[in-house]
């Protein structure tokens, strides 16, 4: 039996109106503005912590809990010179955002909020820290870890073959959540020993030995999405190197976890370059066949 023809009614494709567009376009600038100014407040919040504003500086505050030698997670100040390099890159990626051609892109939709709120609670740290709050500290920098695995994900799930995305997208933010990482591992050593807390009765040596571990695993993770993210594992490496240093060389002394440290830093560093390695060898194969690699087709 045939359908009767005045019921049947023809599929029209519906096109965006001006009006769509216009809304779609005023929120991919809202994103920008708020990047943007996320970046002002975080860099004015960076220079305050590090005591270039006046005030006391982040080493000095709550009563030296973030000191080089308050806990076995600790680093000496010479490490967080990180600090900087990761500000360099957030300018870089918010300059970038700003490109006509990058504007309405999945991946800036998908990341631009999320790196957004991460500038923000990078700035809030800064002040809980400042203020002596060590538990709001870490409350606010495992939600900042929360909002850099929410990014990392959206450059995974939205890859760019553009070299220029890799150096001003993917390595920085790579840089900052391979950083951070580390960071609230030393901000939860802090927190424990504030408040005298030892699980288990296993001792701080130990914890720290497993802290190392646990942030190793999840670099590595990290390290292994995409093309092999270069840019986390060197802010590991940075960070684990300083780590196996100040515990072979400074105080306080220990070697187990300054061995844990060497042990995770080879660890990142072999996951990540055999995934870029990985990569790049099914990028060839791919090519050689006419085809291009996604990361989907593994």
């Amino acid at each position: 039996m045939k359908p009767d023809a005045d019921l049947v009614q023809p599929i029209v494709k519906a096109e965006p109106s001006a009006g769509s567009i216009r809304a779609a376009l005023a929120t991919d600038l809202t994103r920008q503005c708020a990047v943007t100014a996320s970046l002002l407040l975080c860099l004015l919040a960076g220079m305050h912590g590090a005591g270039l504003l006046g005030g006391t500086g982040i080493q000095d505050a709550a009563s030296g809990a973030f000191a080089p030698d308050f806990t076995l997670l600790a680093l000496e100040s010479r490490a967080f010179g990180m600090w900087g390099v990761i500000y360099l890159g957030l300018l870089g990626y918010t300059i970038f955002q700003w490109w006509p051609a990058d504007r309405a892109s999945q991946r800036q939709r998908t990341i631009g909020w999320a790196v957004a709120g991460s500038m923000l609670l990078n700035a809030a740290w800064i002040w809980a820290a400042q203020a002596g709050n060590v538990g709001l500290a870490l409350v606010l920098i495992l939600m900042l870890v929360a909002a850099l695995a929410w990014v990392i994900d959206g450059l995974s799930r939205y890859p760019s073959p553009y070299r220029v995305d890799t150096l001003l997208v993917d390595g920085p933010l790579g840089l900052y959540a391979g950083w951070v990482l580390l960071a609230a591992a030393l901000n939860a050593s802090s927190w424990l020993t504030v408040r005298g807390i030892n699980w288990l009765g296993w001792g701080g040596e130990l914890w720290a030995v497993i802290a190392v571990a646990v942030v190793s695993l999840a670099a590595a993770v990290v390290a292994m999405t995409g093309r092999g993210r270069i840019s986390t594992v060197l802010a590991l490496a940075w960070g684990l190197g300083w780590l196996a240093y100040d515990r072979f060389l400074g105080e306080p002394q220990s070697a187990p976890v300054a061995i844990a440290a060497g042990f995770g830093l080879f660890f990142v560093l072999v996951c990540g370059i055999s995934r870029h390695f990985q990569v790049g060898h099914a990028e060839r194969r791919a090519l050689r066949r006419g085809e291009r690699w996604t990361e989907q087709a593994e």
